[in-house]
């Protein structure tokens, strides 16, 4: 974990920048494609909407890979898991460029975008952890580099795609071994601060979309993908112009992207908070692809909508991922991986549907449709707003700063060791009046949370029935009642810790954080740890609502 203070007074460290770069890279292969789309039409024989499809296979698998990211990164380290990824783009980008036929490199884009959703999903997390800054400045880098990458992948393809179809995805390869040594030789190895301590199970990204706003804002942003990718896989089929130009055109677009999602997006929501300023960007959006739809036949329309399109992606893209990165009490990567898994649906669907609602009907109809589906996320928005939970932060009058978590937490800590026996831990019950400790290490690092609810669970039958208690948890016939209770309270607490999910807080984490995990779990009490994963404190209920009534008091 790192702390957000080591960066108030400093910029970024250098290994924030580094994988700013990486993930500029690595979503190149995003839109590397589109200059060369004409092209492998004319030279392959594919039809639009079969070359739409190494845009829709890339999502799809973008989509369903989300879904093992979260196992996968737990289970490699971060590190690991972003060498793993630009790995597989590198490799199956190399060789796709030595396809012969649309439907092998349509395979080889599908396996490519594995890495990628490996990639942009530990990516998320590992710059929330890098970065040293808060988790919405940490997102709206992200997003920037997200941005800066999807518009120079375009310029890149349409630069090489001058020369053959086949130049830009060998500089994909090229580029990601650079990448690779760069990540290898200079990322610290680093692990997310927020989370489990545990591994992430395959099942955790399915029963994150279980949580109101992932899936709100998840289904949201996966119908207003639809107009977005609708735009960026489909236009250049029907532009006209050589590789170069079409790069030119999404350059421009990818800068207003960029530019919007670093500067102009934190400003909106700073002043406007982030829903409204969205229903303004998706607004917005429909009316400019009804203006495509109306206005298909004129270049200079399209190619203007084409560039302006990219303030209004950064910043929904922005306040998209920002509102359910902090509506969510889930843990960053297995948050990032359930909502990537719904955002991408729509991405996946929307080329392929745009390429044959244009061969069916005519070149303006997916434009009509994508609009269709915009008006559809701002529906849905509307309708759950009320489940999209950004409260807006408590400040004291006083300093005027966000409280944190620090701020709140008791510092002197009671806990035990894994070693300890139950009925130590009994008697360190009844001596303090609690009901729950930290289990930590020799260095103080957390290794569990235990409670007096444990102790009931470990002492209970196994299955529950209308049998006396104390005779269903007799082992050996002719065993006393006092017998197996010596028996079992002189067990290690080992036998009280089990494999569920681990929560804690980061002492710079916001209240608002503290008081969204106690409230959605049903927990009494979190550990606080330091940035070396050290205890250093634990908030509960009760210190919480303690303090918020001493600040009321003060008002």
């Amino acid at each position: 974990m790192s702390s957000n203070e080591s960066t108030k007074n400093e910029g970024l460290p250098s290994s924030a920048w580094l994988l700013f770069i990486a993930i500029i890279t690595a979503l190149m292969g995003m839109g590397l494609i589109g200059p060369v789309l004409p092209t492998l039409s004319s030279q392959l024989g594919a039809s639009p909407s079969e070359v739409s499809l190494l845009y829709s296979s890339y999502n799809l698998v973008m989509a369903v890979g989300a879904l093992i990211t979260g196992a996968i990164s737990t289970r490699l380290g971060i590190k690991k898991a972003l060498l793993v990824g630009i790995v597989i783009i590198g490799v199956f980008s190399a060789i796709a460029a030595f396809a012969t036929n649309i439907w092998t490199i349509i395979s080889l884009r599908g396996i490519w975008a594995l890495g990628s959703s490996l990639f942009f999903a530990t990516g998320l997390a590992a710059m929330v952890t890098v970065a040293g800054v808060s988790k919405t400045k940490s997102i709206v880098l992200f997003e920037a580099a997200v941005g800066i990458g999807v518009a120079a992948g375009p310029l890149i393809g349409g630069i090489l795609g001058q020369f053959s179809w086949r130049y830009p995805f060998m500089g994909i390869g090229v580029m990601m071994a650079i990448v690779f040594l760069l990540l290898f030789t200079k990322l610290p190895n680093v692990k997310e601060d927020i989370g489990t301590k545990s591994n992430t199970s395959l099942k955790e990204p399915f029963l994150a979309m279980k949580n109101r706003p992932i899936a709100v804002l998840g289904t949201a942003n996966s119908l207003y993908n639809f107009g977005f990718f609708t735009l960026l896989a489909y236009t250049p089929l029907i532009l006209g112009l050589d590789p170069f130009d079409i790069g030119l055109i999404f350059l421009g677009w990818g800068i207003l992207l960029g530019i919007s999602s670093y500067f102009i997006a934190p400003r909106l929501e700073k002043k406007f908070g982030t829903i409204k300023p969205l229903y303004v960007m998706l607004i917005i959006f429909t009316a400019l692809l009804l203006v495509m739809g109306i206005f298909t036949s004129n270049l200079l329309v399209i190619s203007g909508c084409i560039i302006v399109s990219g303030l209004l992606f950064g910043n929904s893209n922005s306040l998209f991922t920002n509102a359910v990165m902090n509506s969510s009490s889930i843990e960053a990567s297995t948050t990032s991986a359930a909502f990537s898994f719904l955002r991408m649906i729509g991405g996946a669907i929307a080329p392929f549907l745009a390429g044959i609602l244009a061969e069916i009907y005519a070149p303006n109809v997916p434009f009509i449709v994508g609009s269709c589906f915009v008006i559809s996320s701002i529906i849905v928005i509307m309708l759950n707003r009320n489940h999209i939970n950004l409260k807006p932060i408590i400040k004291t009058d006083k300093s005027d700063q966000t409280l944190k978590v620090k701020d709140f937490m008791v510092s002197k800590v009671i806990s035990i060791k894994p070693g300890a026996e139950i009925k130590d831990l009994l008697k360190l019950f009844a001596k303090h009046n609690i009901g729950g400790v930290p289990v930590v290490n020799n260095q103080n690092k957390l290794i569990n949370m235990i409670s007096d609810g444990d102790i009931i669970r470990y002492l209970a039958p196994k299955e529950y029935s209308s049998h006396d208690f104390i005779y269903s948890i007799l082992i050996e016939e002719g065993e006393t009642e006092h017998e197996v209770i010596n028996n079992k309270i002189t067990d290690s607490i080992d036998n009280l810790i089990t494999k569920r999910r681990l929560y804690y807080l980061n002492e710079n984490d916001i209240l608002e954080k503290a008081i969204r995990i106690l409230s959605q779990h049903e927990f009494k009490k979190l550990p606080v740890l330091n940035s070396d994963n050290q205890v250093i404190g634990i908030i509960s209920r009760r210190d919480v609502n303690n303090n918020l009534m001493k600040i009321l008091s003060n008002i």
